[in-house]
């Protein structure tokens, strides 16, 4: 009785450890809004490109110390700043130093900066999903009328998931703009790279 009992005991166990079910591949929407939660600091020089084909440059920076904060810094094409913090937006325009304030809380951009984002109550379709490169578009209605964001993702090829976020694209219906990353510049999650004073 014993010899079947034990008999028993290790071919469930050979069963189990044979027959072992892998490990489900977390979804892609699982994935996203895990990177975009896991940001807490970024620092990149970007590139902007709109419809009519001008170039903007400069710097951009992002902590969530606190409340979220954003800044954007035009180096060239533009002569102004962006500052964000929490969903207050306020342009400088250095120009005519002038301030516009307005709020972004309407829009995909402020779930997206403040990794809130939940595709799951969101209007969300894969445009791409390849060995390299994810892209994803979210479309919302917003203050401004309809309005969509790309998010274009790099991926690792060897397991597929997630490595950076490397630009987005913004449609109003309008006019389209592409916001894309420095990579040998961008910096995720190192606070030295993104000093507070630069809120200020």
């Amino acid at each position: 009785m014993d010899l079947c009992r034990r008999l028993l005991t290790a071919s469930v166990f050979l069963c189990f450890t044979c027959c072992a079910i892998p490990k489900e591949k977390p979804s892609i929407a699982s994935q996203v809004e895990a990177y975009l939660k896991g940001i807490e600091f970024m620092a990149a020089d970007f590139n902007q490109v709109i419809n009519s084909r001008e170039i903007y440059s400069g710097k951009f920076w992002l902590s969530k110390k606190g409340k979220t904060k954003v800044k954007v810094k035009y180096t060239s094409g533009l002569n102004q700043d962006v500052l964000i913090i929490g969903d207050k937006v306020v342009v400088v325009d250095n120009e005519k130093s002038k301030k516009y304030r307005y709020s972004i809380s309407q829009t995909p951009l402020y779930s997206i900066l403040s990794g809130s984002l939940d595709l799951s109550r969101e209007n969300s379709e894969v445009i791409e999903n390849s060995d390299v490169l994810l892209r994803l578009k979210i479309n919302k209605s917003s203050m401004f009328g309809g309005m969509s964001i790309t998010l274009v993702f790099s991926k690792y090829k060897e397991s597929g998931n997630i490595k950076n976020l490397e630009a987005w694209i913004v449609d109003d219906g309008k006019t389209e703009t592409l916001f894309s990353f420095d990579i040998d510049s961008l910096s995720v999650n190192d606070e030295k790279k993104v000093p507070q004073e630069v809120f200020n």
